[in-house]
């Protein structure tokens, strides 16, 4: 099985948690992560909250946004205000070959109902795109360092998609 792990973080929490699930897939076979980052350094505040607004102006370091050799898209979504940062939906917008993919979201989030409504937002995306079955897993800040909570997480969504738990063993 071949996944393809991307995930954008800006405080780390979301980071901690692809590591995770890049070590949890790297048991199931080959695991290409990267981290999806502006092309200019990081953003400051006003500037992530104008490119929210308009995620097709941000411009993303490159990353690969052909799903055709993947068996899974692994993907990490900060979520702000209910949606996935400016770079998590530019990614979106610029995948190709996304029918008929596992798409596992990792939602690190600070309130629930934002990471529910990020959810929808994405899945909508995605299912413009094709009919993948795309599965999330949510995340609160407090927990994304909390091992116990992340490897369950991470055994519940494989669970989903018919992966033995077995192998995270």
């Amino acid at each position: 099985m071949k996944t393809l792990l991307v995930y954008y973080s800006h405080y780390g929490h979301t980071y901690n948690v692809a590591l995770a699930f890049q070590e949890a897939l790297s048991k199931l076979g080959t695991v290409d992560t990267y981290e999806l980052e502006y092309q200019k350094p990081r953003q400051g505040l006003l500037k992530r909250a104008f490119y929210r607004l308009y995620p097709d102006l941000v411009r993303l370091a490159p990353v690969p946004l052909d799903l055709k050799g993947y068996d899974i898209l692994c993907l990490g979504v900060p979520v702000w205000g209910g949606r996935p940062s400016a770079p998590v939906t530019k990614y979106l917008h610029l995948c190709k070959n996304i029918d008929n993919k596992i798409i596992i979201c990792f939602f690190v989030y600070g309130m629930e109902v934002s990471a529910v409504t990020c959810f929808d937002f994405v899945n909508k995306l995605v299912k413009r795109k094709g009919h993948p079955l795309v599965v999330p897993v949510y995340v609160p800040w407090e927990k994304a360092q909390q091992e116990e909570f992340v490897v369950k997480a991470i055994t519940t969504a494989l669970e989903k998609v018919s992966i033995p738990p077995l192998a995270l063993k």
